[in-house]
Formats: C-alpha cells, sequence, structure tokens
C-alpha cells in the first residue's frame, strides 16, 4: 500500500477530533470546531495524498465534499454500525475514535471496508426531497388521528378512515360536533389543509427534480413500483454501478436474514434491516402490489409457491417478493434494459430458494 498519512476524522455537533498516522506510524492529533471556520483550519492541516476516514453523518457528507474539493484527498466513509463491530473497545471517547478510524483505513483497503458511497447532487437533491414529503405526510397522519380522538371525546365512533382521507370529506364530518369540540377541529383542519399544501409543493418539487430521469423511468415500468419507491432506490442506491452484483442488493436493503452458523448447526434469524428503513418499508409495500398484480410474473409465482405449496407465512413470503423485486430493480438498471413478465419455470431453484426465507 502507498505509503501516506492515515487520518481519522471523528465528528461532534460542535467539536472534532482529529488523529493523523505518519508512515513511519508516528501519531499525533488535533481538534477544533466544526463551523466553517473550524473546518477551513483543518483543511489547511490536510494534503492531497492523505486518507480520510469519516463515520457516516449529516455532516460527515458536507465535510466529504468539501475534503474533495478543496483539498482533493480520499475520503472513506464509514458505515457506523459496522465499525462497532469490526473495532470494539471498553475505552470509548473522541480521541479514541479518530484514532480507531485511522487505524482502520491504515490496516484494511476500500474493499474490505463497511464503505458507504458519496452520494451526487441528484442523488442528495432527492433524498432531501423524499425526507421532507415523508415527515410531511407523517404530520398529516398525526393530525387525522387527532381529528379521530375529538370524535372519540364526543362519542362518535362511527368515524371511518374515508370520512376523514379529503379535505372535503372532513369539512362535512365536523358539522356535527359542537362547542369547543368543534372550534378544536376546526383548528385541526386548519392544520392539515397547511400540512396538504406543502405536500403538493414538495411533490411538485419531486416531479421537477426526477425530470428526465431515465433510471427512475425504468423502474416504475415494473408492477407495484411508484414514483416514490423508484426515486428512494435511485437514491439511495444508484444507477447500479456501486454494486459489484445481485447478491449485494438484499443485504444493502436489510432483507436478508441473520445468520447464525457454528460447526454443526446453521440458523436462519429475523432480516438484518441494515440500510434506509424508508426504502425497505416502500419495497414491502411495493411487493404487496406486485404479488396482486396481474403482471406479478416470477416474483409473484414465488410469493405464492411459499405461501401454498411450502405452507409459509405471508409475512416470511413478502420479505423474499421484496427482496427479489430489489434484485429486480437493480438488475433493470444495471444492465439497462426494459421490465418484461416472466413465469417462474424451475420451480425445484424457487423451493431451495424460499428456505432461505424461513424462520
Amino acid at each position: 500500500m502507498e505509503q501516506r498519512r492515515c487520518v481519522g476524522i471523528d465528528l461532534g455537533k460542535k467539536t472534532y477530533e482529529v488523529k493523523f498516522i505518519a508512515a513511519d506510524g508516528k501519531v499525533t492529533g488535533t481538534n477544533g470546531k466544526t463551523c466553517p471556520s473550524g473546518r477551513k483550519a483543518l483543511y489547511e492541516k490536510l494534503l492531497p495524498t492523505d486518507r480520510v476516514a469519516i463515520e457516516v453523518c449529516s455532516l460527515a457528507m458536507v465535510m466529504a465534499k468539501e475534503l474533495q474539493k478543496k483539498v482533493g484527498c480520499e475520503v472513506v466513509l464509514l458505515n457506523p454500525s459496522q465499525i462497532a463491530l469490526i473495532y470494539r473497545s471498553l475505552k470509548k471517547n473522541d480521541k479514541e475514535d479518530s484514532l480507531k478510524l485511522a487505524r482502520l483505513v491504515q490496516k484494511y483497503t476500500n474493499d474490505e471496508l463497511p464503505k458507504v458511497e458519496l452520494p451526487t447532487e441528484h442523488e442528495e437533491n432527492i433524498r432531501q426531497i423524499l425526507t421532507e414529503l415523508r415527515q410531511l405526510k407523517h404530520d398529516r397522519t398525526k393530525e387525522i388521528n387527532r381529528l379521530h380522538a375529538i370524535f372519540l371525546e364526543c362519542g362518535i365512533t362511527e368515524m371511518k378512515r374515508k370520512d376523514l382521507a379529503t379535505s372535503a370529506n372532513r369539512n362535512e364530518s365536523i358539522k356535527i360536533l359542537k362547542g369547543l369540540s368543534l372550534v378544536q377541529a376546526e383548528r385541526n383542519l386548519k392544520k392539515l389543509e397547511l400540512i396538504d399544501e406543502q405536500i403538493t409543493e414538495v411533490e411538485k418539487l419531486l416531479d421537477k427534480e426526477l425530470e428526465g430521469d431515465k433510471n427512475v423511468e425504468t423502474l416504475m415500468e415494473i408492477p407495484g413500483v411508484g414514483k416514490q419507491l423508484a426515486s428512494s432506490f435511485v437514491a439511495f442506491l444508484g444507477d447500479g454501478s456501486r454494486y459489484s452484483n445481485v447478491s449485494c442488493i438484499g443485504a444493502a436493503t436489510g432483507l436478508v436474514p441473520k445468520l447464525d452458523m457454528s460447526s454443526t448447526v446453521c440458523r436462519l434469524g429475523h432480516i438484518t434491516k441494515c440500510g434506509n428503513p424508508g426504502l425497505r418499508s416502500l419495497l414491502i409495500l411495493a411487493a404487496w402490489s406486485h404479488v396482486r398484480s396481474n403482471g406479478g410474473g416470477a416474483i409473484k409465482d414465488k410469493f405464492v409457491y411459499m405461501t401454498t405449496v411450502q405452507s409459509k407465512s405471508k409475512k416470511i413470503a413478502i420479505v423474499a417478493a421484496a427482496r427479489k423485486l430489489a434484485e429486480l430493480m437493480y438488475t433493470l438498471l444495471k444492465n439497462g434494459t426494459s421490465y418484461e413478465k416472466r413465469s417462474s419455470v424451475d420451480i425445484e431453484k424457487l423451493a431451495e430458494e424460499s428456505l432461505s426465507f424461513a424462520s
């Protein structure tokens, strides 16, 4: 490996701790504030030949881009959850953490480290928009639930989901309320109207960002895959070039089972739940839509086989279908092909694959 300094940066909200390991093994350090002037002071101490390791966080993404632009050094973004398994220690503080990061990039190559790819500007924009959209929809659900509670407090139990699903239905439904309950409901409706307006604005922003994105258009050809899942897949997993083969996608989305293996026993547990939880949830929802559609093809056949012939629970089968759906999406992007419905003919292969999802 090339003889150069290895640098570990441990980031806090307001401060950072840095350790340098020189080619001769000498360890030095520095620290400072994470404000723009503090980061500038750090960049002046770094060299283009340095190999810098940072644990992934919001500020790490900003610093990685700045380091590449202003210093020109190699930046290795590391998955913090997997680092904890590699480098366990009873002693934990900022100085120790930064030294651990430096030693990791000193000892291991990029292929051996739990590296996280730096997103492109387009991918980062989609992530930010989707995060805001998901939060707004969460706020809308919370306010609708509060509206349900107001009706229950008045002894009105026959309200259904559809009665509060749209603005028109909500305005009509609250007419039966009186007094303070009506005032509270009207205030709640004003909040919902504002949230609905914001959701519309953010959705338009997403449409504008996705305009001309062929990858998203390709993924939306798959039955059950909508705009939100297609854009989330592109935002968090890219165009397929980041992963060497299709088997990496199940692990990246957290849809593979945990493995507990000894010399005589091999047990498969619950799924790992690695990767982005929002993307994983969307994949499972899309898998349900996919297996219920007429164009489900091989994935639908596998789901039916697992639930009928093998008597697996629908919960286990849908996770297997979601993983296959993610692998299909990856394959389309990697090969630059369009979706074609295909039926399963190799039942024995289906049986072998389904066994890996037994719990």
